[in-house]
């Protein structure tokens, strides 16, 4: 144990001198300036002098087709794959419908029943017209009761008309089972065009709605070349020239990019489509969409990706001033053409 007088004269000064060289040593690096880290990739640098920046999202040349079911029913096939490569017409998913199969074979068999009623109908108003003209063919007309002869015209006008009638409910049977065989063509989803399958979100047993469903059951767009869609902000817009080039950068490596081809620009400023999801985003931005393609192949980009865009535009101090508005006319104010041109 230690005698009381030595921990009084040694060890006690000793730890207040440690305990206060510790407070200055945790004070000073407290206060010292952290180092700036280092980006894991350095952002892409735009390749023109006065530029407009943008977000560009990759999809399909033809745009991305969400493909929907005619008829609401029970998937009973799926005949493609993701990925997979399909020529316009290509069956995509079959809807089951024994049902409507089931009414086709019962319309199928009662076109025949129709059948054989206009056999019918020809051959008796085939009998009643030779009756009737080997009436007409006697010179005398004594030799036959008047009201026979009448008889013999009414039995030919009543069963043209049971033959016209027996035609009718055959031209009938038959549009009834066309009708069922439309109905069951319908079921089996076709592809609309050539290209390619992006998404498959139905499976064989799951149920498909006849309308605008929150997922897509499949997805198909025209791959082999690649459309970018670029949000130009509405500050920006009138700096904005058809035809200037554009090259787009893959995001996470400013090493991967390609020139694009200006395609077209879709005149009407649109509220900007949030890409984060977050409940406190700005919705009051608006921008400019315009089009621009490049071949498949030329940087790794997927359908869906973003990519950073830079267009060629002028500065804003090279674009001359509007010019000032014209002076009223007499009976209007000022107020009345403010902003136009002369």
């Amino acid at each position: 144990m230690i005698p009381s007088n030595v921990l009084l004269r040694f060890v006690v000064p000793i730890a207040s001198v440690a305990g206060l060289a510790f407070a200055i040593v945790m004070a000073t690096a407290a206060r010292r300036v952290p180092d700036a880290s280092e980006p894991l990739t350095q952002p892409a640098t735009a390749p023109f002098e006065s530029y407009i920046a943008g977000a560009g999202m990759v999809e399909a040349s033809s745009r991305n087709i969400e493909i929907g079911a005619p008829v609401s029913g029970i998937v009973e096939q799926v005949h493609v794959r993701v990925g997979e490569e399909i020529a316009a017409g290509a069956p995509l998913f079959k809807i089951e419908g024994r049902d409507i199969e089931a009414q086709l074979l019962a319309r199928k068999s009662a076109i025949g029943a129709y059948e054989a009623k206009v056999a019918e109908a020809e051959a008796i108003l085939g009998d009643y017209r030779s009756q009737l003209k080997n009436v007409e063919r006697i010179t005398d007309k004594r030799a036959l009761a008047a009201e026979e002869f009448e008889k013999r015209k009414a039995n030919v006008a009543i069963y043209s008309a049971k033959l016209t009638q027996a035609k009718a409910d055959l031209v009938n049977a038959r549009a009834q089972a066309d009708e069922s065989q439309v109905a069951i063509e319908r079921r089996l989803v076709r592809a609309p065009i050539s290209g390619q399958i992006l998404q498959v979100n139905v499976r064989p047993g799951e149920f498909a709605a006849a309308a605008k469903n929150s997922t897509a059951l499949m997805v198909i767009g025209e791959t082999k070349r690649l459309n970018v869609r670029v949000d130009i902000d509405e500050n920006d817009a009138w700096r904005f020239h058809a035809g200037e080039p554009a090259r787009a950068f893959i995001r996470g490596n400013r090493d991967l990019f390609t020139d694009l081809v200006f395609e077209t620009v879709e005149p009407y400023i649109r509220p900007k489509t949030s890409l984060t999801g977050a409940s406190n985003e700005r919705v009051d931005t608006r921008v400019l969409q315009v089009l621009y393609s490049f071949p498949r192949g030329a940087m790794p980009a997927f359908v869906g990706q973003q990519v950073e865009v830079f267009i060629h535009a002028p500065s804003r101090s090279s674009v001359p001033a509007t010019s000032e508005p014209r002076s009223a006319p007499p009976g209007k104010t000022s107020a009345g053409i403010a902003g136009s041109q002369p």
